[in-house]
C-alpha cells in the first residue's frame, strides 16, 4: 500500500490492510511505511469511523447504539411535542379564535421590556377599591403581577381618554 492508494481506498478496504500491516509492525511504523505523517495517518482512519483500539492493535469499525444517539433523543422530544399537541388540539384552536377576543386579557409588550428603565412609585388611593382591585385581579389573573396589571390599567386609561 503506497500514500495514493491509502488516500484512494475504501474505507474498509483500507481497514483491512492497515490491520495486516498492524499484526507485524508498530502504528508509527505502519505510517511510515505507508508514506504518510502520523497525525495525518490516525486522522484519515478516523474517517470512515474506524477507532483503534490499542490493547488489541488494531482498527475497529465504531457503532453506534440507536438507542443513546442524540438524533433518537430529540425524535423522543418532537413525539412528545406531537403528542401534546394531538391531545390538547382543540384547546389550542379554541385558544387561538380567541386570540382576538377583546375580553381575554393581553399585556403591552412594553410592560415588561427589558430595554425600559423601572421606577418606584408610590400612589394614594381608596383603600376600598384597591382592595376591589387586588381581589379582583388575584381570582381571575393570579398568572399576573400586580405592578403589571397597574401599568396595564395605566395604559388602557391613556388609551380610552
Amino acid at each position: 500500500m503506497n500514500k495514493e492508494s491509502f488516500f484512494t481506498m475504501q474505507y474498509d478496504k483500507r481497514a483491512e490492510e492497515v490491520n495486516k500491516l498492524l499484526q507485524s509492525l508498530s502504528l508509527e511504523d505502519v505510517a511510515k511505511k505507508v508514506g504518510v505523517n502520523y497525525s495525518t495517518f490516525t486522522k484519515e482512519m478516523q474517517a470512515g469511523d474506524y477507532v483503534f483500539i490499542k490493547r488489541d492493535n488494531c482498527y475497529y469499525k465504531f457503532l453506534r447504539d440507536p438507542f443513546s444517539a442524540p438524533e433518537k433523543k430529540q425524535n423522543e422530544l418532537n413525539s412528545e411535542e406531537l403528542n401534546f399537541l394531538k391531545e390538547n388540539i382543540e384547546e389550542l384552536r379554541e385558544l387561538i379564535a380567541n386570540s382576538n377576543d377583546k375580553s381575554i386579557l393581553h399585556l403591552d409588550p412594553r410592560i415588561y421590556s427589558k430595554n425600559s428603565p423601572f421606577s418606584v412609585k408610590s400612589i394614594k388611593m381608596n383603600e376600598d377599591i384597591y382592595g376591589m382591585f387586588t381581589s379582583h385581579c388575584e381570582e381571575n389573573f393570579p398568572h399576573f403581577r400586580l405592578q403589571d396589571l397597574v401599568a396595564q390599567s395605566l395604559l388602557d386609561f391613556i388609551a380610552k381618554y
